[in-house]
């Protein structure tokens, strides 16, 4: 059985002559639409003469450009050791300015476009049809760009400035290293190495890697500080030239999705809060804790049989879990898993230099997709793999559009591969015995928890983050201080105090990711949105499956609260997060004692 996957329909190699041909074209192809929009857009040409020829031209590029860049992504994420495709991400990336420029062009024509006009251009062409969501939303958002001449000195003023410093903390963080004393023997652990021992099922190896990772992060701080305080400024100050109310206000027009969703999603997940601080008040009794407040190094530690003395699964075996179960669910879904199985779509195979995550990387080009795991033969590695593949299923069901009609936003992104990892999640849970039953509720709630309770604290810490930074830069001492203040308002008295360590800021990741602020409540939306989806699935069975791939393919081209309508659910309503919710609950109640 194969563990490695198959990249030879993406590209044989990135000396293959079809890799250096289509570089050169998508070189090209940006170079071309660059010059026709400088000279086209302002030329007295039809208004709808001008937007199709654009949006033909700017999907040419994407269609090469994403392929290419789709391949070098894979390679590095098989590899974290391939300067090769790390060079190349960045060199397709600058040598896409020219893509990028035309599209702010474009989108400030079109601002000045009116929507009359705009609509009676739509309406003359089926083409335009097609892209009639895609080019209202470019005109709305044109309303939040500078000038040309504005757009392309920020652009390039950003490369020297918060994506450098982007760089900068990841280069410290990729190369940071402590050295932890294991049954009587000295390592040097990554930052990552020591966040993985979160899960060993020795309680001295996770206090250990947590002390080192405390004290990892405070030998950088000051230059992690320095980081997020020019990241953070510099989005502030950005956004506030271009309009936005503020970072967070700019984030959500990017999900096309509201603040009362957001106001009403938050006002559920407080009021669950006590639900998982029962869940982490139990789990320190179970591991040993009398007075019933867990220590923070121990919120994922396994629980009940450790998953290493548990029966090990083939990969075979696993495959055909998957196959079987999402066929249950419905034969197209089956049918597709069968077929990411059967043409090697999927890495699963643990080795030195590749990440211990899954990820899926949709090639909208060739229309395949690639998942990376590293699967060990344990039920949650079978959970990752739905996971992945769910990912995947989503991007099949928008087979067909054209290359701007084929990104959803960030909090929908979740929703496919979540809904198959509940699938096969509960499937297992029914199946298993007893105890390993048991096992499997209680990783199944640790991720629910760090999905919820773990990433209202990153929501409340980066709003306060930004709050305080239109007053200056923070130190490190004020941005301890807030971290704390963020993991208590989380946690609040269910987790052991003094037992969080206040740097916790440094090892996120997305607190430093220039353009993608408060990737923190998509998350959680994507989490709580499935489960209600999954919840409407127990009810109404069969009749669930067709409305629900429907919902799927119009994902792209409607905002949230539109698509979410398709399937009945208004995402303004507090009852239904409330009952997405709820389903966690239950689950926290059987492993309570409750349920």
């Amino acid at each position: 059985m194969e563990l490695t996957w198959d990249l030879n329909r993406v590209y044989p190699s990135f000396e293959s002559e079809q890799f250096q041909q289509d570089r050169v074209r998508a070189e090209r192809l940006a170079g071309e639409l660059n010059r026709w929009s400088a000279l086209q857009m302002n030329n007295g040409q039809a208004a709808a003469g001008v937007m199709e020829e654009f949006l033909r031209q700017y999907n040419a590029y994407q269609h090469i450009y994403l392929r290419l860049f789709s391949y070098a992504e894979l390679r590095f994420s098989a590899d974290s050791g391939n300067v090769e495709a790390v060079n190349l991400m960045d060199e397709l990336e600058e040598a896409g300015y020219g893509a990028g420029e035309a599209l702010v062009s474009f989108s400030k024509w079109l601002g000045r476009v009116s929507a009359d006009e705009l609509d009676r251009s739509i309406r003359s062409s089926s083409y335009l049809e097609q892209h009639g969501f895609y080019l209202r939303g470019l005109r709305s958002q044109s309303q939040h760009l500078l000038s040309e001449e504005g757009e392309a000195v920020l652009a390039r003023m950003q490369a020297t400035g918060s994506k450098a410093w982007e760089r900068l903390y990841m280069r410290t963080l990729s190369t940071l290293r402590a050295d932890v004393e294991l049954d009587g023997v000295t390592r040097s652990y990554t930052l990552a190495e020591l966040r993985n021992l979160v899960y060993d099922p020795d309680p001295a190896v996770r206090q250990a890697a947590a002390e080192a990772e405390q004290e990892a992060c405070r030998s950088v701080a000051e230059q992690s500080a320095a980081c997020i305080n020019a990241v953070s400024g510099e989005a502030a100050a950005v956004y506030g030239l271009r309009g936005y109310a503020s970072p967070l206000h700019k984030v959500l027009d990017a999900s096309r999705m509201d603040q009362e969703t957001l106001d009403v999603m938050l006002q559920a997940i407080r009021e669950s809060l006590p639900v998982f601080q029962r869940y982490y008040a139990r789990k320190a009794e179970r591991l040993g804790y009398a007075a019933g407040q867990l220590p923070f190094w121990d919120v994922f530690a396994p629980v009940g049989a450790a998953e290493s003395s548990m029966g090990r699964i083939p990969y075979a075996e696993a495959q055909a879990m998957i196959i079987a179960g999402f066929s249950r669910f419905s034969p197209a879904l089956g049918g597709f898993a069968r077929k990411v199985f059967e043409q090697r779509w999927i890495d699963a195979e643990p080795r030195s230099g590749k990440g211990n995550f899954g990820m899926c990387v949709d090639i909208v080009p060739i229309g395949e997709s690639r998942i990376i795991t590293s699967f060990q033969g344990y039920y949650m590695d079978v959970s990752v793999l739905a996971h992945e593949i769910g990912h995947a299923y989503h991007s099949s069901r928008l087979a067909g559009h054209t290359m701007v009609n084929m990104d959803y936003p960030v909090p929908i992104a979740e929703t496919a591969s979540i809904f198959c990892e509940s699938l096969m999640t509960y499937e297992l849970l029914m199946s298993l015995p007893a105890e390993e039953a048991d096992t499997m509720l209680e990783r199944s709630l640790s991720d629910a928890g760090y999905y919820i309770v773990d990433f209202y604290a990153r929501y409340c810490f980066e709003s306060g983050l930004y709050a305080c930074r239109s007053s200056g830069p923070l130190s490190v001492e004020e941005l301890n201080d807030l971290m704390l203040e963020s993991m208590v308002a989380a946690y609040g008295e269910s987790i052991l105090p003094g037992s969080v360590h206040p740097y916790q800021w440094i090892s996120k990741a997305g607190y430093y990711m220039a353009g993608n602020e408060f990737l923190n409540f998509p998350y959680s939306f994507g989490l709580l949105f499935s489960k209600g989806l999954y919840a409407q699935y127990k009810k109404q069975g069969k009749v669930f499956v067709n409305r629900y791939e429907q919902f799927l393919s119009a994902t792209s081209t409607r905002s949230i609260a539109d698509a979410a309508k398709l399937m009945d659910i208004d995402v303004h309503s507090l009852a239904f997060w409330q009952e997405a919710l709820g389903f966690i609950a239950g689950d926290v109640d059987k492993f309570t004692g409750r349920g």
